[in-house]
């Protein structure tokens, strides 16, 4: 089991020490960080994300009087309702100055309370696939087939290995529809499965013959995160 998270807050030069520290736990995938609740609402609705952390953040929760320099920890609570809801469970408080053992403690409670206590966990990928609709019928997708998403001018194409798919739905509603642990937008018009990396360069990747270019920053971002368990 990955346990999908998010950094929420407007200071992510503050946040380097607590990403280095995620990085070390094998078992969590930092999702992205956010400046607000409403960036990071596109996982969220599309019920991926299993913990919260809350750094510098204006409409964060009041904290009792006293506890300057933490970080809230919640849990991500989903329920049936076929439009999708949420609410947030408090796991713990970070205090400052982090250590590595400090939230490793509280890391492994989340993971033993979702995993041991019954608490419902979100079932967007249980399958090994989604239906995506194409011009003329849907179609299924499979996770492990999937190399890469193309943005074109007036549609997306999924490639598959051989096949290709063509769609008019929006690259936001396919994000949703991708485990967050194994495939990453590395681009303005391009989405890639980690497991069909055939190479990593200094300013591009390779997905089969299919070279994306990538910033620095991009590449760095990738080469932190490809290497995570699927």
């Amino acid at each position: 089991m990955v346990l999908n998270c998010i950094i929420l807050g407007n200071d992510p030069e503050g946040f380097r020490e607590l990403e280095y520290f995620l990085s070390a736990i094998p078992y969590v995938y930092l999702v992205g960080r956010y400046n607000t609740m409403e960036d990071a609402r596109l996982w969220l609705d599309a019920q991926t994300i299993d913990v919260l952390i809350i750094g510098s953040y204006e409409d964060a929760l009041p904290l009792p009087p006293g506890t300057p320099g933490v970080m809230p920890v919640m849990m991500v609570m989903y329920t049936d309702h076929p439009n999708g809801s949420f609410d947030f469970l408090p796991a713990a408080l970070l205090q400052s100055p982090l250590t590595q053992t400090a939230l490793n403690e509280v890391i492994s409670k989340i993971y033993n309370t979702i995993e041991m206590e019954g608490i419902v966990r979100p079932a967007k990928y249980t399958a090994e696939y989604f239906i995506l609709k194409t011009a003329h019928r849907h179609e299924k997708v499979f996770y492990k087939e999937l190399q890469y998403v193309e943005v074109m001018d007036d549609h997306i194409t999924l490639h598959l290995g051989d096949q290709k798919l063509v769609t008019m739905e929006k690259l936001d509603w396919i994000i949703s529809q991708l485990p967050a642990n194994a495939f990453m937008r590395v681009h303005r018009w391009f989405v890639i499965g980690f497991r069909h990396i055939t190479h990593l360069d200094a300013d591009h990747v390779m997905i089969g013959d299919a070279k994306i270019s990538l910033t620095v920053a991009m590449r760095n971002e990738l080469a932190k995160r490809y290497q995570l368990p699927f």
